[in-house]
């Protein structure tokens, strides 16, 4: 944690500090503390739109479409999501 808290700048870095030592008990615990503060927070109609529509850009490497892929399917919510076997088709 101490390596990560060097990658935060500015009000992040200020809302990580703020927390009492030895306060995270588990890297799944502030995972999803850090995500309810700071995720961008979309409409989920809007997000399984990007889904519905994602394609691979002319300039984007495979690498940039996978991770602009997952971020994708990972903000849709659990329930709306479609199993990974059928987002792989």
């Amino acid at each position: 944690m101490r390596l990560f808290a060097h990658t935060l700048a500015g009000d992040v870095r200020k809302w990580f500090r703020a927390f009492p030592a030895n306060s995270i008990d588990s890297l799944d615990s502030f995972h999803q503390q850090f995500l309810n503060i700071w995720e961008k927070k979309k409409n989920p109609l809007q997000i399984l739109s990007e889904y519905e529509n994602i394609r691979r850009g002319p300039n984007e490497t495979v690498q940039d479409y996978c991770t602009r892929f997952n971020s994708i399917y990972n903000a849709i919510l659990v329930n709306l999501r479609s199993p990974p076997n059928l987002a792989l088709i």
